[in-house]
């Protein structure tokens, strides 16, 4: 069985991808344990000063979580996804997506929570779960909205389609965009130059300050459980299961606003 991410090492820099090109790079609940696994061990390591984060291939970056699984896997999905993307949120030193093709859902998020986005002209960029009877996990909303804006949020998760790098480079959520025959050379020059020209403990220290600061502009705890009853309210509700249900057998989904 292949592994489903795979880690590469080349001097101070660490490039993970998303090996399920199959399931165009969904990620299963091995996958979000496997990378949370990595994230944790590459802190321990002060060898690696940068990490690159792909999709397998040249087609996608990541269709988001992979729903195949049903409703029982949901409760090791979410701990999964927290055990990833609480690592990656903590990892100390830069994180630079390498995004070609969609970014979907928690791929978006993913890319989100990266220092870097470079984006190949080919990629897209969206989190349509309002069209599954769902919604965006409340940490990933506000994540997006402080980097992207509460207009540019409200575009891409109310309307629920995928933006492509021309509007996503107006909006702020990606650093830059080149053509699909550069994106790997672009990518892995700015990581040479994060590793070999700056000093690993002035990067660490400032990328540290810099959420720091921001988080002092953080969700509020007292209105957390107000915000996580909301989202489980919608996401276990009929619309939700009808969503996911209608994706999997690929037809158009009958909403009841139940």
């Amino acid at each position: 069985m292949a592994e489903e991410i795979l880690r590469e090492d080349d001097g101070y820099v660490t490039t993970l991808s998303i090996n399920r090109p199959e399931k165009r790079n969904a990620l299963n609940v091995d996958a979000l344990f496997s990378m949370g696994d990595i994230i944790s061990d590459l802190k321990k390591d002060d060898n690696i000063r940068v990490v690159i984060i792909r999709g397998a291939g040249d087609k996608i970056f990541s269709s988001g979580i992979d729903l195949s699984g049903g409703s029982g896997a949901l409760q090791k999905m979410i701990k999964g996804m927290e055990h990833c993307l609480d690592n990656l949120i903590s990892y100390p030193s830069p994180i630079v997506a390498m995004i070609s093709g969609p970014a979907i859902g928690a791929g978006l998020d993913i890319a989100v929570i990266s220092d870097f986005r470079i984006a190949s002209e080919t990629a897209k960029f969206g989190a349509p779960l309002v069209k599954l009877g769902r919604t965006y996990y409340y940490t990933a909303i506000h994540r997006l909205t402080n980097l992207v804006g509460m207009a540019a949020a409200k575009e891409i998760l109310l309307r629920g389609r995928l933006i492509d790098t021309k509007r996503a480079m107006e909006v702020g959520l990606v650093n830059q965009v080149v053509s699909p025959d550069q994106l790997v050379e672009t990518t892995y020059s700015l990581a040479k130059e994060l590793a070999e020209e700056n000093a690993p403990l002035a990067v660490r220290a400032t990328k540290l300050t810099i959420h720091k600061v921001q988080e002092s502009k953080g969700i509020d705890p007292q209105i957390e459980p107000e915000l996580q009853a909301i989202v489980d309210k919608v996401n276990r509700s009929e619309d939700a299961e009808e969503g996911v249900k209608a994706m999997l057998e690929k037809r158009k989904p009958s909403f009841t606003g139940k």
